[in-house]
């Protein structure tokens, strides 16, 4: 045996932290319906504010805590644990002249109140005649999903971001 090949070279991690509690997380992620292979929304730069701020479901923070960068992880989640069930309420058929010109078309999205008086977006579905048919459903409520997720990077949240309860890029990362 040579002296080189008992020679040990260390890489050196380009992150050492781990996916814990105020902590910001950049994830990229897909989702899929649960026995599709088909993604129905993906994002590579997706930030959020580690430990039950509401930035990430519950299930997906407890998967991801403890791990590090580049790691990867599969998780399934029922309709109820990610964006909740249908609910055919918050569908509604309201008179176009309530409606901005420019919104009355399929797919055009809105923002309304909610019944407890939040704000609330609502989809276009349908235009028909002088009625516009609005959701107020998230477009992936009432489906099971597999989310397919890696760590991109882990970093302490700012005096800033604590305060405010989500995370948002530092300038450095723009």
């Amino acid at each position: 045996m040579s002296e080189d090949s008992k020679t040990l070279h260390f890489v050196r991690k380009r992150n050492y932290q781990s996916v814990v509690r105020d902590k910001v997380v950049r994830l990229r992620y897909a989702v899929f319906e649960q026995g599709s292979d088909q993604a129905l929304a993906y994002d590579d730069d997706l930030y959020y504010l580690h430990g039950g701020y509401g930035g990430a479901f519950p299930r997906v923070e407890q998967a991801l805590e403890g791990l590090g960068v580049d790691a990867k992880m599969e998780l399934e989640l029922t309709a109820d644990e990610a964006y909740g069930r249908y609910d055919p309420d918050l569908c509604l058929a309201v008179p176009a002249e309530e409606i901005p010109e420019q919104a009355r078309q399929v797919g055009a999205q809105l923002e309304g109140e909610s019944p407890e008086g939040g704000s609330l977006d609502f989809t276009v579905r349908a235009v028909e005649g002088d009625t516009v048919t609005v959701d107020g459903n998230h477009p992936l409520a009432g489906r099971d999903l597999r989310f397919v997720l890696e760590v991109l990077d882990i970093r302490d949240a700012t005096p800033e971001e604590l305060e405010a309860g989500y995370a948002f890029p530092s300038a450095d990362e723009d």
